[in-house]
């Protein structure tokens, strides 16, 4: 029972894991497979020598009985079948009715005998027997109707686990046959005796199994199942029960449905629209890619770095002073004024104003110069209308010298301003 039972879970523990298809309806089966019987025991064919013994003997004269020899045999195991109507509520709910066939068990014993004969009668051989042989089988069957409900586990497209709780009534059926044939003590036939009886009642038993179901398409599936009826025969105050393995096969009823259709291919996308044209040419004249008339800076040198509204991205304009002094001259101013018509032109340039000076003096008073001339720069541009916060002034001396401090015309050149754009990110 054991290895029987092992198959049907190695069965189930196959089943491919997806996801479940719908299925309800109707259906109609069958299945067919093997009955196992845990009705009788040795003991019980024992028992039917000791009934034949308790008998007494056969033939009339005869007091009693001695078994000398027998041999006993059980057939628990038969060929069982059943055929079933169902219906699947959900997925995980099927109902059933079914006819049941369990087959039958039996037992049986054999063997010889001797008569017992009493003290005073002295039996005559010639016409007395002296023992002889006897066969005894009790064969029990069951058929009947079974009711159940079917739990199920959808692990697949085609896959199932289900569990079947139940009952099943039956006609259970008793048939015993018995024989038995006198000898003389040569062994030589005498006298035969046999006879039949046959009983039934109706019985039940509770129905549980287990089993796994694969379905081939949307109408055929096919079962491996393990069940059992318990408590359904009750010989003598112990009740037995009866294990099916069984292979069935499922055919259902209503429509079927349709695999969903492919979806549609995509449409191919549209055509990228056709480039922009080319915009109209306008005049050029520094030819820095800017139109003249949204030119702020027009005289901008060939080759030079330009903003949207063409001015330089890097604008250094150098403001000169005399020797130790933070005035501005006449030409600074004129250099000056350049750079308020492009901070009015570009509202959006910022600038820094770094202020030098030349090598002679100590650092600190070449710092000091350097930063006054540097906000000098810076107070003439605020008074001519540039917003404060667009620029930034700092002296830094006699640092980063441009020219050689060992002449007059190189220091010239040292002591100056530089206004540098700040708004372009170079």
């Amino acid at each position: 029972m054991r290895s029987k039972l092992s198959i049907v879970v190695a069965a189930i523990l196959l089943a491919t894991s997806a996801a479940a298809a719908e299925r309800t309806g109707f259906y109609i089966g069958g299945d067919l497979g093997e009955s196992s019987w845990d009705v009788f025991s040795k003991q019980d064919a024992k028992d039917l020598i000791y009934a034949f013994e308790d008998v007494g003997g056969l033939y009339p004269n005869a007091i009693g009985v001695d078994v000398i020899s027998s041999k006993t045999s059980l057939e628990d195991t038969d060929f069982t079948y059943s055929v079933f109507v169902g219906y699947q509520f959900l997925p995980w709910l099927a109902a059933e009715g079914a006819w049941m066939d369990l087959g039958k068990t039996s037992i049986k014993a054999k063997g010889d005998y001797v008569y017992l004969y009493d003290s005073i009668y002295n039996p005559d051989p010639a016409v007395d027997p002296y023992g002889g042989s006897f066969d005894a089988k009790l064969d029990i069957k069951s058929s009947g109707w079974a009711l159940s409900v079917l739990p199920m586990w959808p692990i697949g497209d085609s896959w199932d686990l289900y569990g079947r709780l139940g009952y099943y009534w039956g006609d259970n059926k008793l048939h015993l046959t018995a024989s038995a044939e006198d000898t003389d003590v040569d062994g030589v036939p005498m006298y035969s005796v046999g006879g039949k009886l046959n009983g039934s009642n109706n019985d039940g038993g509770f129905l549980w199994g287990a089993g796994v179901q694969w379905t081939w398409n949307q109408r055929v599936s096919a079962r491996l199942e393990f069940s059992q009826i318990v408590d359904l025969i009750d010989l003598g105050g112990s009740k037995s029960s009866v294990d099916r393995y069984t292979f069935g096969v499922v055919y259902r009823f209503g429509h079927e449905e349709k695999a969903a259709p492919a979806p549609a291919a995509a449409p191919p996308p549209p055509p990228p629209p056709p480039p922009p044209p080319p915009p109209a040419k306008c005049g050029d004249q520094d030819k820095d890619g800017v139109c003249d008339a949204n030119d702020k800076c027009p005289d901008t040198p060939a080759g030079t770095k330009v903003d949207s509204v063409g001015c330089p991205l890097e604008q250094t304009l150098r403001v000169l002073f005399a020797f130790d002094s933070a005035e501005l001259t006449p030409t600074s101013i004129e250099e000056l004024e350049r750079v308020v018509t492009f901070m009015n032109d570009v509202p959006f340039a910022t600038a820094k104003i770094d202020g030098y000076t030349d090598s002679i003096g100590s650092d600190a008073y070449n710092l000091k110069l350097s930063d006054r001339r540097a906000k000098a720069v810076f107070d003439y541009l605020t008074s001519r209308g540039v917003d404060p916060a667009r620029l930034k002034s700092q002296g830094f001396g006699e640092a980063d010298p441009i020219a050689s401090n060992d002449t007059e015309e190189g220091r010239a050149q040292n002591r100056r301003v530089m206004l540098i754009r700040t708004d372009t990110g170079m």
